[in-house]
């Protein structure tokens, strides 16, 4: 077989992303989107965003965090991956998850929303996207590493294809649908 230049069609190209759960006690370091965001405005997420040219995923967690909320972690330790797919077709989306702890709680506005503190126990009590409640269980509560697939089933449902690994590191499978309960 002869390696061609064009692609299969069942590849596609991955944007690089990450996503910062941070906390500080019991409280989660949150964004509502601004309201003239294209994409979920006025959703309360955690920090994140693009990988940006000559940038690791790492230095662009501690960016994206900084830029968006004022703050600067302690720690940020890498808890897992998402893989998705992206609006754009031949496109898909690869997440670093990132669990960060920080000191300081002094909070500044950007361009892409507003941070707030959140106790953890009122999460619900936010308009958040269907997998961030699991994301945040597998980020905080979960010690294994994870690997997480989302894909949507033609009638809009959200399906979630995980991976962990243990200590011996070795994977485990689970497949979990989800609507807004998470895992």
């Amino acid at each position: 077989m002869t390696p061609s230049s064009d692609p299969s069609p069942a590849r596609y190209t991955l944007i690089p992303r990450v996503l910062v759960i941070a906390t500080h006690a019991d409280e989660l370091l949150l964004i509502r989107r601004a309201a003239h965001k294209k994409l979920w405005p006025g959703i309360v997420n955690a920090p994140g965003g693009h990988v940006e040219a000559g940038e690791d995923p790492l230095q662009a967690a501690q960016r994206e965090l900084w830029e968006e909320t004022g703050v600067d972690a302690a720690t940020l330790v890498l808890r897992g991956l998402l893989t998705t797919d992206s609006p754009q077709a031949g496109t898909g989306v690869l997440v670093f998850v990132y669990r960060a702890t920080v000191q300081d709680t002094q909070l500044r506005a950007s361009d892409e929303g507003t941070p707030l503190w959140l106790p953890r126990a009122q999460l619900h009590t936010v308009p958040t996207l269907p997998d961030f409640p699991a994301l945040l269980s597998l980020t905080l509560d979960q010690h294994a590493f994870f690997y997480a697939l989302k894909t949507r089933t033609p009638d809009g449902e959200e399906h979630l294809r995980l991976r962990l690994s243990a200590e011996n590191g070795e994977m485990g499978h689970r497949e979990e649908s989800q609507g807004g309960d998470g895992l």
